[in-house]
C-alpha cells in the first residue's frame, strides 16, 4: 500500500512539474541515435541554450526525439546554406581579370579570333608536343547542363581554357528565371539569373564553336569523367566533337587505380601544389548543391564554370607529364603511349556505341538460356562433390560463420541451467523448513512439491558448442557468408580484397571473384558456376528485356569501373520525370 501511494505522489509531481528542456535533451541523447541524429540533437541543444530556438513543440507536448532532431536538421540546412551563399560572394567578389563571359552575341568573333590566336600559337610554340595523342593543340572544354542525363537534359553554356593565353571563357545561352516557382526558394538576388539579365543566343554558340569542335587535329581535353557527357550533349545540338582524346577521370584511372576519392576536391587537395592549384577549391555542390545551375546567374556559373576548365587544364598537364615520366621494364613514356593509343579513343567510341546500340539474336539468347540451365545445375552439384560439402562440412560451417550466435546461446543456456539450480535449491530449503514446523498440510507446500517435481523433470541440455543448435542447415552458393567461408577458411585461399577494395576483408564480390578465379586452381568448380551464371543472368536472361524501342540495345560505357579497374558496361537509367519546360530556351 505504501508503495502505491509512493508511485501516485511521484505522477502527481510530475504531472505539476513538467519535464525541463534540459531533462528532454539529456533523455533523447541517450536514445540509439545514428550519427547524423546525434549531430542534430547536440545542435539543438546547444541552439536552444544560446537562444536561437525555443519549444521544439508548439502544443507544448512532451518533446520526441523527432522534434528535437528535425530542429537540428533544421540548423544544419540553415548553416549550409548561409555558408553555400558566402561561397557564392566570395567567388563573385574574385573574379580574375582573365575570366570572360560574353553576355552578347557581337562578343563571338572576338573569341573565336582568340580561340584560333591559342591554336596558331600552339602550333608554333608547342610543335609536336601533343603529336603521341593526334592532335596539333589541346584546349579544356566543359558543357554546363540542366542535369546530367546524357539523352535528356540540355546544356545551358560552354567552357574553355585557352592556356598559352592564360583566358578562359564561359559562352552562356540557356539560364532560366526561376524566381517565385515552387522548389527554387534557395534563389536569392545576388544568386539567381532575371529574365532581364542578358546572355548569348543558343543558335549563335553552337555556330561558332561546332567549327572548332568538330576538327579533329586540335585536341581537347574534358573533366573528371566528363568527356562522354560532352560528346553526347553536341550530337543533341547537331554535330559530333572530333578530337577528344583526354577524360582526366580515365587518365587518373590509370595513373593510380586505387584513390580514395577521384573527385576534383579530393585530388587538389593531395595533388595540387604540384599542378599549381595549392589551396581548396570550390566544387560544383559546394556552390550549388545538387541541382542544375541553369537558374543562377551567368556571372556566378561562369567563375565555376572557367575555374573548372582552368583546373582541369592543370590537371591534365600533370597527368600528361607524370604519364610520360612514368618507367616500366621498356623505359619511361609506355604508360602515356598506351593511353594514347586506345584510352585516348575510347570517349569517342562509346559514345558511338552508346548511340548506335546493337542489335540482338532474341531466339538465340532463348536458345542459350535452354543449353545452359541444366549445365549451370551440373556445376552446382560438382561443387558439393569436388569440396565434400556434406553434413559435417555444414555443421563445421555453422560453428564458423554463427560464432557469435553460439557464443551467445551457450551463455543463455548457461544462465538457464544456473536459474534452474537456484529454483530447486530454494524450494528444497522452502519445503525443509515447513517440514520442520510440521506445516506439510499447507497448499504452499504442496505447490512447491509440485513445482519442484516439474523443474527436477526437467532436461536441459548442457551449454557447450557441442549441444549448440545448427543455426545454419545447408550451403547455399549464393550466399556470401557460405563463399567467403568455403574460399577463405576450408580451402585456405589468401584474402587479397584489399587490393580491389579498400579497408574491406574476405569479399565474394563477382569482381573480386574474378581475379581469384584466374589464379586459384581450387576454385575451378566455383568459376564454372560463376560463369554460367554470368552467361544467364547478366546477358541471356536479362539482354532481352533490355531492348529499347528501336530494337536495340543501348549501354554505357565506362573505363575503370570496376573494382579491379576493368571496363564496364551499365543500361540507360534515365530520369522518370519530363524535363522541365523552363529549361527549353529558343534561339
Amino acid at each position: 500500500m505504501a508503495s502505491d501511494a509512493l508511485k501516485d505522489a511521484i505522477k502527481r509531481r510530475a504531472a505539476a512539474e513538467p519535464e525541463t528542456a534540459e531533462d528532454a535533451f539529456k533523455r533523447i541523447a541517450a536514445m540509439s541515435l545514428t550519427e547524423k541524429e546525434r549531430q542534430a540533437v547536440a545542435l539543438a541543444r546547444q541552439a536552444y541554450a544560446e537562444g536561437r530556438i525555443g519549444n521544439v513543440r508548439s502544443d507544448g507536448k512532451k518533446w520526441a526525439k523527432g522534434d528535437v532532431v528535425a530542429a537540428g536538421l533544421r540548423i544544419i540546412a540553415e548553416k549550409a546554406e548561409k555558408e553555400r551563399r558566402e561561397r557564392m560572394a566570395s567567388v563573385l567578389s574574385s573574379k580574375p581579370a582573365n575570366y570572360r563571359i560574353l553576355t552578347d552575341d557581337s562578343e563571338l568573333p572576338a573569341f573565336m579570333d582568340r580561340l584560333r590566336e591559342e591554336c596558331r600559337r600552339q602550333m608554333a610554340e608547342w610543335r609536336g608536343r601533343f603529336d603521341i595523342l593526334g592532335v596539333q593543340t589541346m584546349t579544356a572544354g566543359d558543357f554546363e547542363g540542366t542535369g546530367v542525363d546524357t539523352y535528356i537534359d540540355l546544356s545551358i553554356g560552354f567552357s574553355i581554357w585557352l592556356p598559352l593565353l592564360d583566358e578562359g571563357y564561359y559562352l552562356p545561352y540557356g539560364h532560366v528565371d526561376m524566381r517565385g516557382t515552387e522548389g527554387f526558394e534557395f534563389l536569392t538576388d545576388e544568386s539567381a539569373f532575371k529574365n532581364t539579365d542578358r546572355q548569348l543566343t543558343r543558335s549563335a554558340v553552337i555556330d561558332a564553336i561546332s567549327p572548332y569542335l568538330k576538327r579533329p587535329e586540335h585536341g581537347k581535353t574534358f573533366h573528371m569523367g566528363s568527356a562522354r557527357y560532352d560528346l553526347h550533349v553536341a550530337i543533341k545540338d547537331g554535330y559530333e566533337i572530333g578530337g577528344c582524346v583526354w577524360d582526366t577521370l580515365d587518365a587518373m584511372n590509370t595513373l593510380n587505380e586505387h584513390e580514395e576519392a577521384y573527385g576534383l576536391k579530393a585530388l587538389v587537395a593531395k595533388y595540387g601544389s604540384l599542378f599549381g592549384v595549392p589551396g581548396p577549391i570550390f566544387t560544383f555542390e559546394d556552390l550549388f548543391g545538387n541541382r542544375s545551375p541553369a537558374p543562377f546567374n551567368t556571372e556566378l556559373v561562369g567563375i565555376y564554370a572557367i575555374n573548372d576548365v582552368k583546373y582541369g587544364w592543370k590537371l591534365f598537364e600533370w597527368q600528361f607529364a607524370m604519364m610520360a615520366q612514368a618507367a616500366s621494364a621498356n623505359g619511361k613514356g609506355r604508360l602515356l603511349e598506351c593511353y594514347a593509343r586506345i584510352d585516348s579513343k575510347l570517349p569517342e567510341t562509346d559514345v558511338f556505341l552508346a548511340r548506335c546500340g546493337f542489335e540482338i539474336d532474341t531466339e538465340g539468347l532463348a536458345q542459350l538460356e535452354r543449353e545452359f540451365t541444366p549445365k549451370l545445375e551440373e556445376a552446382r552439384a560438382a561443387v558439393f562433390e569436388s569440396y565434400g560439402i556434406d553434413g559435417t562440412f555444414v555443421r563445421t560451417m555453422d560453428r564458423t560463420i554463427n560464432r557469435g550466435k553460439i557464443d551467445a546461446w551457450m551463455a543463455a543456456q548457461q544462465k538457464r541451467i544456473t536459474t534452474r539450480s537456484e529454483r530447486i535449491a530454494k524450494l528444497k530449503t522452502e519445503m525443509a523448513t515447513d517440514e520442520a514446523a510440521g506445516k506439510t498440510h499447507l497448499k504452499r507446500y504442496s505447490d512447491a512439491a509440485t513445482r519442484l517435481a516439474e523443474l527436477e523433470a526437467e532436461t536441459l541440455l548442457p551449454a557447450d558448442e557441442e549441444h549448440a543448435p545448427l543455426f545454419t542447415g545447408e550451403f547455399s552458393i549464393t550466399n556470401g557468408n557460405h563463399l567467403a567461408y568455403l574460399i577463405y577458411d576450408h580451402l585456405g585461399i589468401r584474402d587479397r580484397t584489399g587490393q580491389f577494395k579498400r579497408g574491406k576483408t574476405r569479399s565474394t564480390a563477382a569482381d573480386v571473384l574474378e581475379a581469384y578465379y584466374e589464379e586459384e586452381d581450387a576454385l575451378k568448380p566455383l568459376a564454372t558456376v560463376a560463369a554460367y551464371e554470368k552467361l544467364l543472368n547478366t546477358y541471356v536472361t536479362k539482354i532481352p528485356n533490355a531492348v529499347e524501342r528501336d530494337g536495340r540495345l543501348h549501354s554505357e560505357f565506362k573505363a575503370g569501373g570496376t573494382a579491379t579497374g576493368r571496363y564496364s558496361s551499365a543500361g540507360y537509367n534515365g530520369r522518370p520525370i519530363d524535363i522541365l519546360r523552363e529549361f527549353e530556351t529558343e534561339g
